[in-house]
């Protein structure tokens, strides 16, 4: 696993240095000290809040779920949670990592695999009620700004194409041999299956509240997160109109979500050149799409791996690693 995450952030922070010099070659300010006094730093201020607001739902989800199942740890373990989880969805693809490292963050308090399967199933099944909902949304935005759609959609393939050329390449170079799977592993494996399968069945049968309980937090989530990109846009322009920021960014959103880059890197940076065009100046269009980035995605990731670097440490000095 960890060789696997080291692979995963290197390649992130390469695509995300490429993609910042792409940015910032693009739209470049003559005049950076400008951007310190001209920046509205109470919209900064409720930016980075309502970017807390998003760990806090997601802490109190997977907390609300996990006591459900008899899984106890301290509220506020599960920031931990939520932070190593964004850095584990910024370095592998498809964000996939947050997931892997959430068996990682739960182990550590006792959670069995099934009990952990459960929870991660019924976060992706609340993510897509949110993904559906909101589709209604992305389809007005795009079809009322059709030119930052084409670009976005445009920008999607192009990278789809490129990582598929070199994770091709990838496999050819370093081809690995099929590893044996003894009886043992596989009881194992089937036991597991067996359990999480239960588990599921019960709590779709009884407890639907909980369920919608966490599907709202769910939305409060993911709005959060969008909200976040929205003060930060009246950071820079005051006189923006949120609705009109808040559904723009809802297009950009869904290809970062799609793209099978880490985290979205790369889609992220230059999409939002395209998205927020229409309410930054193009001195500082650039800036503001790597500080837009940095904020939305970077920042907790880079949060989130030194947590990480911490608890592996302080594993590895308890002799449980």
């Amino acid at each position: 696993m960890y060789k696997n995450i080291l692979y995963g952030l290197f390649f992130t922070v390469t695509i995300i240095l490429l993609s910042f010099l792409y940015v910032l070659n693009k739209s470049i300010p003559s005049n950076f000290s400008q951007i310190i006094y001209l920046i509205n730093k109470k919209y900064l201020f409720l930016s980075l809040c309502t970017l807390f607001f998003f760990h806090t739902f997601d802490n109190l989800r997977i907390f609300i779920i996990a006591r459900t199942i008899g899984l106890n740890y301290p509220f506020l373990y599960g920031y931990i949670i939520t932070l190593i989880n964004s850095f584990g969805a910024t370095v592998t693809p498809y964000f996939l990592g947050g997931e892997l490292l959430l068996f990682y963050t739960l182990k550590r308090v006792g959670g069995e695999i099934y009990q952990i399967m459960y929870i991660a199933t019924l976060k992706c099944v609340a993510g897509i009620f949110f993904y559906v909902i909101f589709l209604p949304f992305t389809i007005h935005s795009i079809l009322n700004n059709p030119k930052e759609a084409k670009e976005i959609i445009s920008l999607l393939f192009i990278i789809i194409f490129i990582t598929t050329i070199l994770f091709t390449l990838w496999k050819l170079f370093f081809k690995k041999g099929s590893e044996f799977i003894n009886k043992e592993i596989l009881r194992s494996v089937k036991y597991t299956i067996s359990k999480y399968f239960t588990l599921c069945q019960d709590f779709f049968k009884q407890k639907k509240k909980v369920f919608l309980i966490i599907f709202i937090f769910t939305l409060f989530m993911y709005n959060s997160l969008l909200l976040t990109g929205v003060f930060l846009v009246k950071a820079f322009n005051e006189k923006a109109f949120i609705k009109k920021i808040f559904l723009a960014q809802l297009p950009l959103f869904y290809a970062i979500f799609m793209s099978p880059t880490p985290g979205g890197s790369g889609i992220g940076e230059i999409g939002a050149l395209s998205i927020f065009d229409n309410f930054i100046g193009a001195d500082f269009l650039g800036i503001f799409a790597i500080l837009w980035r940095i904020i939305t995605q970077y920042l907790s990731a880079i949060i989130g791996g030194v947590l990480f670097l911490m608890l592996i440490m302080k594993d590895a000095y308890k002799g449980n690693v």
